[in-house]
């Protein structure tokens, strides 16, 4: 698979959107949205690129394939104010394709928060969606997923009080890590629990050094939203496959077999065996993209 894009710099209202299209030009449209850290550099040539496996396994490079980064996210988008919803976030990026006269896909796939705008995307009158994959990702938050991310914003607030602001940014990634691994996956790497603790802290610091303001958006403004997202399952009327992942602590399993009592047409429900937890999603594509490719091609 070769290395090819085109990106976009879509101007809205708030600000400008930065796309990338690459794979088939001709063929289908096809969505890609990642977590609230991924951007639209999901594929840089085999084996580069943070979503590259997936991209891979389920044979993305075959459609029309559009990648972006997020308003107030960690890539190249810039706004004035970000947003403060999923939905906000979902209304710009259909207003920003409907400036490219851009209106069908065949599929909208979504990964962690990807999922969640996936899904609002999904129910938007401005675009015509004609199947969804929601991975790692559900129609409202977990209990303990809101309590995590609250302790984020709690490390922020007191570190600024105390003059500290990137180390409180550095803390709630730090949580995050904790939050994205399995218990597991981690026992496994690091059989000294002090040597994980570093990992924990050095990632940490490596997000925030990137864009220590972008990075502190992650927990004020994307969090929150995610805490406040909230969508009937029953509203999305197209096939939808739902992919969960062992040990996933943000996306626990109970919430997933909620989500497909209520589909109106459930496509498939598969829960990944990992050692990963929520990271699952980017680490184990090999265990799920098959099926997403079959999904996408499924008449």
């Amino acid at each position: 698979m070769s290395f090819a894009y085109k990106d976009h710099q879509i101007k809205l209202e708030q600000g400008s959107l930065a796309l990338r299209r690459q794979g088939c030009a001709d063929g289908p449209a096809v969505l890609l949205l990642g977590g609230i850290s991924g951007g639209r550099r999901v594929y840089e040539g085999k084996g580069e690129g943070w979503w590259h496996g997936l991209v891979e396994h389920a044979g993305l490079l075959d459609y029309q394939l559009w990648t972006l980064d997020y308003f107030g996210g960690m890539g190249e988008s810039s706004c004035a104010q970000v947003p403060s919803t999923v939905e906000e976030h979902a209304d710009a990026i259909a207003r920003a394709f409907e400036r490219l006269g851009l209106t069908q896909f065949h599929a909208v796939i979504g990964g962690s928060f990807g999922g969640c705008v996936a899904m609002a995307l999904a129910t938007s009158a401005a675009l015509a969606v004609q199947r969804l994959a929601v991975i790692a990702a559900s129609h409202r938050p977990s209990a303990q997923a809101v309590m995590l991310r609250s302790l984020q914003r709690d490390f922020i607030r007191l570190a600024d009080n105390a003059g500290e602001a990137q180390q409180g940014v550095a803390l709630a990634r730090a949580l995050a890590m904790f939050s994205y691994r399995g218990a597991v996956g981690l026992d496994t790497r690091f059989p000294d629990g002090a040597r994980a603790v570093d990992y924990m802290h050095e990632r940490a610091q490596q997000l925030v050094a990137r864009n220590p303001a972008q990075a502190r958006q992650l927990f004020t403004h994307f969090g929150p939203a995610l805490d406040r997202f909230r969508i009937a399952p029953q509203r999305l009327r197209q096939p939808t496959l739902v992919v969960g992942f062992d040990g996933d602590i943000l996306i626990p399993s109970h919430l997933l077999t909620e989500l497909c009592s209520l589909l109106p047409h459930c496509y498939g429900h598969e829960t990944v065996a990992t050692a990963h937890g929520h990271d699952g999603f980017i680490l184990n594509t090999a265990a799920y993209g098959p099926q997403l490719k079959h999904f996408l091609e499924a008449a």
